[in-house]
């Protein structure tokens, strides 16, 4: 009887010292695992936030292009097809928005003053630009760059005046840096991000 009673408060006796580090390695294990999700949810929030904005971006010049249908859809006898970019210095060029006599910045209004089709396209994308990148630390995306390039209806090329109107590739891109899930995707520098809208005047 009395050799039971001693396997018994053997067996009830407490963890041992190596199950206590086993346990604790484990829940240490797992807890790193967690704030490694917690991390990558964050970047991908960060992320997703952007990508929101700049489809913000994207949309308020598909607005502009849509709204001024007699400059962006025909451009009459313009030598070249209208294009527009920005880089992270700041307006890059205006193919088509400038041409003798030089286009001045306009607003529209009424009567004998209205600003021309032109004037409206060279106002509307210098006022988007400066907001977006003016090539200083205060623009909005002072990383960002951005492109607008015809896209022909018919053909390769685009012609002034067509029957169809030709499109547009408003593409917008940024650096931004993303958490990496393992050791193949770590990246010390930001990653190159791009997102294209087509819009049809």
């Amino acid at each position: 009887m009395l050799v039971i009673q001693r396997r018994r408060r053997r067996a009830e006796d407490g963890f041992t010292l190596v199950e206590l580090l086993v346990t604790m390695l484990i829940v240490t294990v797992g807890l790193l695992g967690l704030a490694k999700l917690q991390a990558t949810a964050v970047s991908n929030t960060s992320v997703s936030r952007t990508r929101a904005l700049m489809t913000y971006q994207a949309e308020s010049l598909a607005g502009m292009i849509r709204a001024n249908k007699g400059f962006w859809a025909t451009t009459g006898a313009l030598p070249t097809w209208p294009g527009f970019s920005v880089s992270s210095a700041g307006v890059a060029s205006d193919t088509g928005l400038m041409v003798a006599p030089t286009v001045t910045n306009c607003v529209n209004t009424t009567g004998a003053s209205a600003c021309t089709p032109q004037q409206l396209a060279y106002n509307d994308m210098y006022t988007w630009g400066a907001q977006f990148n003016d090539g200083t630390a205060s623009s909005a995306f002072p990383n960002a760059s951005a492109t607008i390039v015809c896209k022909p209806a018919t053909g390769t090329t685009c012609a002034a005046s067509p029957t169809v109107p030709h499109g547009y590739d408003i593409t917008l891109s940024w650096k931004q840096k993303i958490v990496g899930v393992n050791r193949s995707t770590v990246n010390s520098t930001p990653s190159d991000l791009t997102m294209v809208m087509h819009v049809q005047p």
